[in-house]
C-alpha cells in the first residue's frame, strides 16, 4: 500500500512539474489569461 502511494505521488508531482513549467515558460493558461485581460485594459 505505501509502495503504491509513492507511485502516485511521483506521478502528482511530474503533472505538477509540467504544468509549472508550461505556466513559466509563458504558454500556460493562466499566461493566456493575464494575456486576454491585459488586451482588454
Amino acid at each position: 500500500m505505501r509502495f503504491q502511494l509513492n507511485q502516485k505521488n511521483k506521478k502528482l508531482f511530474l503533472i505538477i512539474g509540467i504544468i509549472v513549467l508550461i505556466e513559466l515558460s509563458g504558454y500556460g493558461f493562466f499566461a493566456s489569461l493575464f494575456r486576454l485581460i491585459g488586451s482588454v485594459s
